[in-house]
């Protein structure tokens, strides 16, 4: 009777062993499923905002490019009804803590939405009309632009109201190239407002200081050389890419 009182214990013993065995296992091996999906998501959403700051970084060259490329264009270089155009003297040097602002026009028969003008010439073509595009940096961190389309500059209409259109844009810096001797080249590169003569202003070089949406990397405070600016950002986990880029003024530049 002892003894089999003492087996029973025993196995009863053994079974909860087991129990506790199969419980440890069953619980290291959801931990171990708990920790790859964490860093799987952790990867996916790190991945996610790489390339949510590539597509920006891309979206502002490709449309400062456009505009900056266009500045200066005249329709008929010969016809005084049309003064030379480019670089306008509204663009500023740190117009506000996020960096500075740009102006530049260009003789068009396109209005701020890209459509063709409707007042027409003699021969039924859009009329070329003078357009203006200004971009800084809002309140949000935004990249905005403002746009006024109209036959004179004392006739300018705006279209597009200052309206953000590339988030998380924590710097936009510009440097204007001077052709300080007038041969055609670029001497040296001044800030909005340092040039001798605005008419001899070959190109632009951009910086821009994008941040991710989200938290994904490492907290570190960190310093960032934007051209000529330096930009601190505090610890907050945020991925961040300094963008640089090399803009003619068409026309003035071959």
């Amino acid at each position: 009777m002892v003894a089999s009182l003492f087996q029973a214990a025993v196995a009863a013993g053994m079974a909860l062993m087991e129990l506790v065995i199969a419980l440890t296992l069953s619980a290291l091996l959801v931990l171990g499923l708990v920790q790859i999906a964490a860093a799987a998501s952790s990867s996916t959403q790190l991945q996610r905002n790489q390339a949510q700051v590539q597509e920006n970084a891309r979206l502002a060259f490709n449309t400062l490019s456009r505009v900056i490329h266009r500045a200066g264009f005249n329709p008929q270089p010969w016809n005084p009804q049309f003064p030379p155009l480019g670089l306008a003297e509204t663009s500023q040097d740190r117009v506000s803590a996020a960096g500075d602002r740009l102006a530049v026009r260009d003789w068009s028969d396109l209005n701020c939405f890209d459509n063709r003008n409707p007042d027409q010439d003699a021969s039924g073509n859009p009329l070329f009309y003078i357009r203006e595009f200004v971009f800084d940096i809002n309140s949000d961190k935004s990249l905005t632009r403002q746009c006024r389309y109209g036959p004179s500059l004392a006739e300018l209409t705006t279209q597009v109201r200052r309206q953000g259109f590339i988030n998380n844009i924590e710097s936009f810096q510009v440097l204007y190239g001077q052709d300080s001797d007038h041969d055609g080249n670029i001497e040296t590169w001044v800030k909005a407002g340092g040039w001798d003569d605005i008419r001899y202003i070959l190109g632009l070089r951009v910086g821009l200081l994008l941040s991710s949406p989200d938290a994904v990397v490492e907290p570190v405070s960190q310093r960032y050389e934007v051209l000529d600016s330096t930009v601190e950002r505090r610890a907050d986990g945020k991925l961040r890419r300094v963008s640089e880029f090399v803009l003619a003024i068409r026309g003035r530049a071959g």
